[in-house]
């Protein structure tokens, strides 16, 4: 995902709303917001993170992973663009079965991850701010 990809998306996606409307004899009127740019992680700092994360040995997380090109919108991104920059997701699943995304109206948040994202997070700064400077 970048913002050549965001660019092809949104052409296409405007393309096939005036295909459907002129398909139907309408005209489209579309509001297609750009309110966050494309959250690009940087990639030696993220590995960094992963990998003070698995040496942390931290008994709750049991698998890390990347989940890819990701298309929602994030606020964080303005500080990767300044810095470089590494977004994680940590997840907080109640229990098998019932994850709904944040800011849905059945999203349920197993406190207990609140713990272990702030050992995640711990773990990451202190093994960046004692890394070596290149």
């Amino acid at each position: 995902m970048n913002e050549d990809t965001r660019q092809t998306l949104r052409d296409q996606i405007t393309q096939i709303a005036n295909g459907v409307g002129a398909t139907f004899g309408v005209q489209v009127d579309m509001n297609y917001d750009d309110n966050y740019p494309v959250l690009m992680n940087d990639a030696a700092l993220t590995q960094q993170v992963i990998d003070s994360i698995r040496s942390a040995d931290i008994p709750e997380i049991t698998k890390i992973f990347d989940c890819g090109p990701q298309d929602p919108s994030e606020d964080f991104a303005y500080f990767a663009q300044a810095k470089p920059s590494s977004f994680i997701y940590a997840g907080c699943q109640t229990a098998p079965g019932e994850n709904h995304p944040h800011h849905s109206p059945d999203f349920m948040m197993n406190e207990d991850c609140l713990l272990i994202a702030a050992k995640t997070m711990g773990s990451a700064t202190l093994a960046l701010l004692m890394a070596p400077e290149d």
